[in-house]
């Protein structure tokens, strides 16, 4: 195994931590985005149809 002191595994830790939160941060992002997404297209499709439905 490589021999690295205290500081460089502390500062590994870090670089670790900061992607772990940046890749769940960016997966999270994408699937609240395609919620919003579905959310309005549902919404125009129901008021769309309820305007047909009137007519």
């Amino acid at each position: 195994m490589i021999d690295l002191d205290q500081e460089t595994w502390i500062y590994l830790a870090i670089i670790a931590v900061f992607l772990a939160y940046f890749l769940w941060n960016s997966r999270r992002t994408k699937k609240l985005k395609k919620e919003r997404r579905n959310r309005t297209f549902r919404r125009r499709y129901l008021e769309r149809k309820r305007e047909s439905d009137s007519h």
